[in-house]
């Protein structure tokens, strides 16, 4: 899988509440909560703190996250980071420690 070029950036000292639709890539180090649609990569810092739906090409993350969670390539949790929810997606990799609490359900990618 080729790099995602990462368009939108929220910082470490930012917080966003809502609904986030884009295209291109995102990296979150701050605060988030809500609806997260992206064409792309997500990208969580290991300072990320994300409460959401998420729906994206893939998440690579660092941070703590708690939700529904649905990607239609890749997630990769690293430490020292955790997920607490529902993972949909084609390929999951979990680094060793990271703490996973919640179903997951691979797919083929297609739906």
């Amino acid at each position: 899988m080729k790099p995602a070029k990462t368009t939108s950036i929220i910082g470490k000292n930012a917080q966003f509440d809502g609904e986030l639709v884009l295209k291109g890539g995102i990296r979150i180090d701050g605060k988030f909560s809500g609806t997260l649609h992206c064409d792309s990569a997500i990208y969580l810092g290991e300072t990320a703190d994300v409460q959401a739906t998420i729906r994206a090409e893939s998440l690579i993350s660092s941070g703590h996250v708690e939700g529904d969670l649905k990607t239609t390539r890749h997630v990769q949790f690293n430490l020292p980071g955790s997920f607490k929810g529902s993972v949909e997606t084609r390929e999951l990799v979990l680094e060793k420690g990271v703490f996973f609490h919640g179903p997951c359900k691979m797919t083929d990618g297609t739906d």
